[in-house]
């Protein structure tokens, strides 16, 4: 296991982003920042409410030119920088009915080395709050992770403003939340598709992903957090 983190650390720092040019730099912090204020302001109170097509219009050709601007990385190279805790921006994926569902502001992702994840996410569907939980298993494929949907569960009542993410995604990994499934006829569980980490480094991550069984291929804008925001 040691030899594997450290060939994956050198692979990073062998492959990662090379600045002999400073201007190059400048150019993908400047598209960096762009990309994080389209997104910020487009994130609306619910994940359902990010499906503006007007607003991934704005962002895709921005994603391009900063992807475009990086040495090229297969996933298995990115995958060191991709292991963490992250937080969605906004995203266009599919989300629930309007009004109700996760909160845009409140949606985490955590990636294990071990090649599964955790999203968490504080939901409120009317007066009703839960955090909900719903795991993930990956391949590491050239181009994308090849995911599998594998557990939903919820507890309820929202955490604490602070909370750790990685360690509610730890207790969900236990089976702390097992008592309280998703509805079966809900339940995303057995879904297949995609994601595709298209661009990441020490704070940003963006990814295209979805697939046959999610309708379509969506774009998501994450940065690197491990803490629901404080009120």
């Amino acid at each position: 296991m040691k030899t594997l983190l450290y060939s994956l650390l050198m692979v990073s720092l062998m492959s990662g982003n090379s600045w002999a040019d400073p201007n190059k730099k400048d150019a993908v912090e400047d598209l960096k920042t762009q990309i994080l204020q389209i997104a910020s302001a487009a994130q609306g109170e619910y994940d359902s409410d990010d499906n503006d097509p007007a607003v991934r219009a704005q962002l895709d050709p921005l994603v391009d030119q900063l992807v475009a601007l990086v040495p090229a990385r297969t996933e298995a190279e990115k995958f060191v920088d991709v292991v963490g805790a992250w937080q969605q921006v906004w995203a266009d994926g599919p989300g629930g009915p309007p009004g109700m569902g996760p909160l845009a502001a409140d949606v985490f992702q955590v990636v294990f080395p071990d090649k599964y994840y955790w999203n968490v996410a504080k939901n409120k569907v009317r007066d009703i709050m839960t955090m909900g939980f719903l795991r993930g298993k990956f391949d590491v494929e050239a181009d994308s992770l090849k995911i599998e949907f594998t557990k939903a569960v919820f507890d309820p009542g929202w955490v604490a403003p602070g909370t750790d993410v990685n360690t509610l995604a730890m207790r969900a990994e236990v089976g702390a939340y097992d008592g309280n499934p998703q509805t079966p006829g809900t339940s995303p569980i057995g879904k297949k598709g995609f994601l595709a980490n298209v661009y990441v480094d020490e704070d940003m991550r963006i990814c295209r992903g979805g697939g046959e069984e999610f309708g379509g291929t969506y774009l998501y804008i994450l940065t690197r957090n491990t803490a629901f925001k404080l009120k």
